[in-house]
């Protein structure tokens, strides 16, 4: 294949650039707003979505030029929020799909123009053009662009075209910026909920470099543990038990994700026990660290909504599933051994189990035993 010399590479369009950026970076929507007032010598350019309700637009997002962001919200919030005859549905819809002036959304003699443009022009703002378009989920994305009140130019039809050629982008950096964001959004909340776990949690790669871990493994993987984080990677507190944990995770990758791999490191009181699960892409695996000694503190809230307890009972049985006897809780408690007898075997009617071990791993493997904090309890 020949190629021909003067075959050069176009120059970006920058504002594109801008524009599809802005999604990971959201600073840029602000760039993205400043470089098209240069481009078309507008004072503000403005970008919402809304959806309507009560034939309004209630705003769901928006985005500015720089000038604008420091000047609207203070000057005239009522007009950021939505308050805006120009947004109201039956005028709006007039400029689906095109590029649209006041001419084209307001009705000959509508008084509801000039009192809008009497409110701009108290912001600096005269002549406007904009966009709009059905992004989906009944969900509408708008841009304005206002000249200054001072500028007695129109916008030309080269804007016009600019606007008309830009439309289709912006709707999609819209919907990719939407589509991170939600997506950042739940990986917060699935990041506070994995906080709230009594477990460690880590995820690596077969080399044993960490990808994320949650706050309790933070806590575990300290300087001294028999498992702890040196830079991006994990390491046995000897190089023996650094190789044993890469043989393991290099084992649960061969064995696949339907099976478990497990690990223990260190001893005495410092021992981890390590839960070793690969991911189904192959590229990461889950570790799941708990201590030896970790002590539990079962909620009796959470005892009593998950077992039909009283308050008693539910004392005495997480006790009892922490260790301590009928003869040690009823000395901690001050109450006969013959009463908490009495409370044990309730309990036991109650739930069905009447052995203590029978208890106890009811008790351990319930959700009582592996979620943090002291959150309020509730249920029944």
């Amino acid at each position: 294949m020949s190629i021909d010399p003067s075959a050069y590479l176009r120059k970006p369009d920058e504002l594109l650039l801008d524009l599809y950026a802005s999604a990971a970076q959201p600073a840029r929507w602000t760039q993205s707003m400043d470089r098209l007032c240069s481009l078309t010598g507008a004072q503000s350019a403005v970008v919402q979505a809304f959806r309507f309700e009560g034939g309004r637009a209630q705003v769901l997002w928006s985005a500015q030029d720089s000038q604008t962001g420091i000047t609207s919200a203070v000057q005239s919030p009522d007009l950021a929020a939505g308050d805006n005859p120009r947004m109201e549905q039956r005028r709006v819809l007039r400029g689906l799909d095109r590029v649209a002036n006041d001419e084209l959304l307001f009705d000959p003699g509508d008084e509801a123009r000039p009192r809008l443009q009497q409110r701009l022009a108290t912001l600096g703002l005269g002549r406007f053009i904009g966009t709009l378009q059905d992004v989906g989920r009944g969900v509408y994305l708008g841009l304005a662009l206002h000249r200054s009140v001072h500028d007695a130019h129109d916008f030309s039809g080269e804007h016009v075209n600019r606007l008309a050629d830009l439309a289709p982008h912006l709707g999609q950096a819209f919907l990719l910026t939407d589509q991170l964001q939600a997506s950042m959004q739940r990986d917060e909340r699935l990041r506070g909920l994995l906080d709230s776990l009594r477990l460690g949690i880590v995820l690596c790669s077969a080399d044993a470099r960490v990808q994320w871990v949650n706050r309790q493994a933070t806590a575990m993987l300290g300087q001294d543990a028999a498992l702890c984080l040196q830079g991006e990677h994990l390491h046995g507190r000897s190089a023996a038990e650094t190789q044993a944990l890469l043989a393991a995770l290099s084992g649960a990758l061969r064995e696949g994700p339907q099976r478990v791999g497990y690990l223990r490191l260190g001893g005495g009181d410092r021992a981890l026990h390590v839960a070793i699960r690969p991911g189904d892409d192959r590229a990461s695996l889950m570790l799941v660290v708990s201590s030896a000694t970790q002590a539990l503190d079962l909620p009796a809230g959470a005892l009593e909504s998950l077992f039909g307890l009283t308050p008693t009972e539910a004392r005495l049985l997480g006790a009892i599933a922490t260790g301590s006897t009928v003869e040690d809780y009823a000395l901690q408690r001050g109450v006969s051994v013959g009463t908490a007898r009495v409370q044990l075997k309730q309990i036991q009617t109650k739930t069905g189990q009447h052995r203590q071990s029978d208890l106890v791993r009811l008790v351990l493997s319930s959700a009582a035993a592996h979620l943090s904090g002291s959150g309020q309890v509730w249920g029944h």
